[in-house]
């Protein structure tokens, strides 16, 4: 929706929306200077690193590095969509979404989403009640074998499918809802023979509720073994994909960022367990093994996750896969690990609460679990098995963010394999050297991965400056756009946010934050609230000219290298043609070179 809404009317809203109140209204916010700060309702801290400007109307966290502007707020508050966030804000300011954001085909899409979200309502309720029918005794049966008291089952909106194929469709049809948006929404399917019957039969339900408490699809659940399949799934459509979903979420969000970690399990019924026994912070990857757009959805809401999946073979195997995954997303990744032949639901109904307490608290690190796991798969008695075992948990050290983090995880994998400190140390730093860290796509973690200070690479810290003098004082744009412009940058983030300030400043050299901010990718805002928090050099002129300079002279030596190196394969290849080309090349960038020297740059 965000292309069909006028860019004026996304900086009025912005203009019209005071974010100090806005934010407020989530977070205890202290005046302190110019700026207001509190902590952080984006990750756990004791100590207040986000920080909220009223006069430049953004917000931004130095702890995790998320940062952005109102509309950004409420879409990682809420859990909004952009249209959402941008109706929420509108109607906050007695503003009107004009005729010409409503896009037909997006609002098309949102009233059918909004359908099916009513359909699956409906759904879900007519389940809860059966369960509590006649006809729901099978499955009240089952949930008392497996210890889950009613009140339980209704806090997660649990219920029953009845077995004939049509008592769901036959109540749809008395709501207004026909066959045919039945199967469109998964509660429904149509046979080989045209005929359309329900899709869930003699099973027990599991609603599966987005972020938001929404009911995006269902699981059932057979009520004795040899049916199969075990679980049926509604199935993927453009409205449920359960790669997006993780089950519990909704009841769990408040607890996770309450206590700053949440705890991964596999199964519905083992986080029904864990909330029925108090930890209200689990969810569960709905039976698959995690993915990146689960640890997406719950890097929302914390940055640690504690992966407590089954102890079977396939259990490790997906907690292997979890691990990477989710330390690649920026996590802080541990593993709980659950006694050989239980799983979480088996082992607190057995063990009780407090020998849960117990194994989460006693939860290992990733680089312990993994060489643990590697060292039993591949032994460790030799020298070379060492050195194997090291090679596969180099990509997890290379992760690490912090230099005391690396320092930690080399001692704890020198001692895993009985390699030396400085062997570790050695095969990480040449590994590091071999490139593999831009292949591993380093940090997309939540901590620090807007800040300025994120690399110590001289030119993107120039960059920074530049982009930092020029959100300061946009009519230096004019001054960049002489000496090169857009080809200064070479961070693509970086030349995205300048084409925005060039394209946006006032002749007047007057840009006001709202209306950079109303133009900018969601990706980009929170990279722009980094560098409007980070401290201000002096601007002048003369600094930019300098920071200019820099950038050129390390864009020259960049080309020079990449020209000689041309140049040695052309030469090898006897390729004379391409040698004089790429010392004529060579030559003028000296030559021009000299000239900016000359002009004192």
């Amino acid at each position: 929706m965000r292309g069909s809404v006028p860019g004026e009317f996304i900086e009025e809203v912005l203009s019209r929306t005071d974010i100090v109140a806005l934010i407020g209204e989530y977070v205890r916010l202290v005046k302190k200077g110019q700026r207001y700060v509190g902590l952080c309702p984006f990750h756990q801290e004791r100590t207040p690193s986000f920080t909220v400007s009223p006069d430049k109307q953004f917000f931004y966290c130095f702890g995790c590095g998320t940062g952005g502007d109102a509309l950004k707020f409420l879409i990682l508050r809420e859990n909004l969509s952009f249209p959402e966030a941008l109706r929420r804000l509108a109607d906050r300011a007695g503003l009107k979404l004009p005729v010409t954001a409503l896009d037909p085909e997006a609002e098309r899409r949102r009233r059918e989403q909004e359908t099916v979200w009513e359909i699956n309502r409906l759904v879900a309720g007519y389940y809860a009640r059966q369960l509590q029918d006649k006809s729901g005794a099978p499955a009240r049966q089952y949930l008392e074998k497996r210890g889950v008291p009613l009140t339980v089952a209704s806090k997660f909106e649990l219920g029953f499918a009845p077995a004939s194929g049509d008592a769901l469709l036959d109540f749809l049809r008395r709501q207004g809802v026909s066959g045919e948006e039945a199967v469109r929404c998964g509660v429904a399917i149509r046979k080989e023979t045209g005929a359309v019957v329900d899709r869930f039969r003699g099973r027990l339900i599991f609603p599966i509720h987005d972020a938001r408490g929404r009911v995006a699809g269902f699981g059932g659940r057979a009520l004795d073994d040899a049916t199969e399949p075990k679980y049926l799934n509604s199935p993927q459509t453009p409205f449920f994909n359960k790669r997006e979903l993780l089950y519990a979420l909704y009841q769990a969000r408040d607890t996770i960022r309450e206590k700053g970690f949440a705890v991964i399990v596999e199964g519905y019924l083992d986080a029904i367990t864990a909330h029925q026994f108090g930890f209200t912070n689990v969810v569960a990857s709905l039976g698959t093994s995690l993915t990146r757009e689960q640890a997406r959805l719950l890097l929302r809401y914390t940055a640690t996750a504690l992966i407590a999946y089954d102890s079977d073979t396939a259990g490790t195997a997906a907690t292997l896969r979890g691990l990477d995954l989710l330390q690649e997303a920026g996590f802080e990744v541990k593993v709980v690990r659950v006694p050989q032949g239980k799983d979480p639901d088996e082992f607190i109904r057995q063990a009780g609460k407090s020998a849960w307490e117990k194994l989460v608290t006693q939860a290992l690190p990733l680089l312990e679990y993994k060489g643990i796991h590697l060292a039993r798969e591949k032994g460790i008695e030799t020298a070379a098995a060492k050195m194997a075992v090291l090679r596969e948990l180099l990509p997890n050290l290379a992760w690490l963010k912090t230099a005391p983090e690396i320092e930690e995880g080399v001692r704890a994998v020198a001692q895993l394999t009985g390699l030396s400190w400085e062997t570790v140390r050695g095969e990480l730093d040449r590994f590091l050297e071999k490139g593999q860290k831009d292949w591993l796509n380093p940090r997309k973690s939540v901590k620090n991965k807007h800040k300025i200070e994120y690399t110590a690479d001289a030119r993107k810290r120039a960059e920074a400056s530049l982009l930092r003098l020029l959100l300061e004082k946009p009519s230096f744009a004019q001054q960049v756009e002489a000496a090169g412009g857009r080809e200064i940058f070479a961070d693509e983030r970086y030349r995205r946010i300048y084409l925005t300030i060039a394209r946006e400043v006032a002749p007047s050299g007057e840009l006001p934050t709202p209306l950079l901010f109303s133009r900018l990718a969601e990706d980009d805002k929170a990279t722009v609230a980094a560098l409007l928090a980070a401290e201000l050099p002096e601007a002048s002129e003369a600094l930019v000219e300098d920071l200019i300079g820099i950038l050129r002279e390390k864009k020259q030596r960049e080309k020079r290298q990449e020209l000689l190196l041309s140049l040695q394969m052309a030469e090898k290849a006897g390729d004379e043609g391409r040698v004089q080309e790429l010392l004529r090349q060579l030559a003028e960038l000296l030559r021009n070179r000299k000239e900016g020297c000359g002009n004192g740059r």
